[in-house]
C-alpha cells in the first residue's frame, strides 16, 4: 500500500491518499488485511520528487518546512523498541503506524 499526499502552503501535508485498496473488502477482509498490511514509507517518493526536481522552484523556507514534515511523517515509521539512530523502516504496519501516530500525538 502507498500513501499519496500533496503539500499545504504551510509545509504541511494534505489530500492524504492509500493506493491498495478498492473500497469493496468486508469486515473479515479487512481484519485479515490489518493483520498483514504494511503502508510504505513516504519518505522514499518524496526523495523521488527531490530528485526528479519538483521542488527547484520551491522557496527555501518552504522547502525546509516540508522536508521538515517529512522527516517527522517519516519517524513514524519506526519501532517503539528501535535503538537510537536505527533508520526508519521502509514500510510498517498499519495498526503500528497508528499507535506510533497517537502516541506522537499524546
Amino acid at each position: 500500500m502507498t500513501m499519496d499526499f500533496q503539500y499545504d502552503g504551510h509545509g504541511g501535508l494534505e489530500y492524504i491518499t492509500f493506493r491498495g485498496l478498492n473500497g469493496c473488502e468486508t469486515a473479515r477482509d479487512m481484519k485479515n488485511a490489518l493483520e498483514l498490511l504494511k503502508i510504505e514509507n513516504p519518505l522514499r517518493s518524496f526523495q523521488d520528487r527531490v530528485r526528479a526536481g519538483e521542488f527547484d522552484s520551491t522557496p527555501d523556507d518552504e522547502y525546509e518546512q516540508i522536508a521538515s514534515t517529512m522527516k517527522f511523517v517519516s519517524s513514524l515509521w519506526r519501532y517503539p523498541d528501535a535503538q537510537e539512530g536505527e533508520p526508519a523502516q521502509n514500510e510498517m504496519n498499519v495498526l503500528m503506524l497508528l499507535a506510533n501516530a497517537v502516541e506522537a500525538a499524546s
